[in-house]
């Protein structure tokens, strides 16, 4: 059973990723594949991005204070 939450988690595309990070696609294809980057969100198979939540849990957890 699905449970809908009160506020929505948004999808944060790669392209948003890319210019959020300054990372290159090729590197954050690296970090998918490594299993570095935030859990992606797919349908049918195909990756849609990243929750926003999981993105500012992963950048806090990666970048210096």
């Amino acid at each position: 059973e699905h449970k809908q939450n009160s506020t929505i988690d948004r999808v944060i595309s790669r392209a948003e990723f890319a210019e959020l990070t300054g990372l290159s696609r090729t590197s954050i294809w690296r970090l998918i594949n490594s299993g570095d980057a935030p859990k992606v969100v797919k349908i049918n198979g195909r990756i849609l991005g990243f929750r926003a939540s999981s993105f500012y849990e992963w950048l806090d957890k990666n970048t210096n204070a």
